[in-house]
């Protein structure tokens, strides 16, 4: 009301705009009051049951296929804090997690990927033994019928003995033979 009269027009915006914010803080903290009130409801005893289960059988709800991947890694952002890795001969893994709690993990380095399709030593050994007697095509044969295979996984054949042979320095007694057969 002492506002000089040339000035009202902007007193009153000026009012009009303080008012709204008045009502906006006054909503903000209604809406505050109703969500601290929910959230200060006691868990129904089934609710409270459920999220029992869930904490308990926490394995078996992380390898369920109908848990999606953005869910895993919400749950893990839930458990840790941080994880530091040290690679040296081993790994090491220093977990901290949310609570507060530490643990040391120390894994074996993973293989390369030509050691993880390397051809087994047992089977290996059984080829060295086996070029004693027969040819690379009956090793490859007999390898096959035993349900034994290379380290990709597939199927022996007489090209790939030979070089398992030639790569591994295995000695070969049917040499002469196979020079007379070819």
């Amino acid at each position: 009301m002492r506002v000089d009269p040339d000035n009202r027009l902007v007193a009153d915006s000026l009012e009009a705009e303080w008012n709204s914010k008045l009502r906006n803080l006054s909503e903000a903290q209604q809406e505050r009051e109703r969500q601290r009130e929910q959230d200060r409801k006691v868990l129904s005893e089934p609710q409270r049951a459920a999220i029992l289960a869930l904490a308990t059988d926490f394995p078996a709800l992380w390898r369920d296929p109908k848990t999606p991947d953005r869910e895993r890694k919400r749950m893990i952002r839930l458990l840790l804090e941080d994880i530091t890795l040290l690679r040296g001969e081993q790994i090491t893994l220093h977990i901290r997690f949310k609570g507060g709690a530490t643990k040391t993990l120390t894994l074996p380095l993973p293989l390369n990927s030509w050691q993880l399709r390397q051809t087994s030593p047992a089977v290996i050994k059984e080829i060295d033994q086996l070029l004693d007697q027969y040819t690379y095509p009956q090793i490859a044969a007999l390898l096959n019928k035993r349900g034994l295979r290379s380290g990709v996984g597939k199927a022996f054949t007489s090209r790939f003995i030979a070089r398992i042979q030639r790569c591994s320095r295995l000695h070969r007694a049917m040499i002469d033979y196979e020079r007379r057969a070819c």
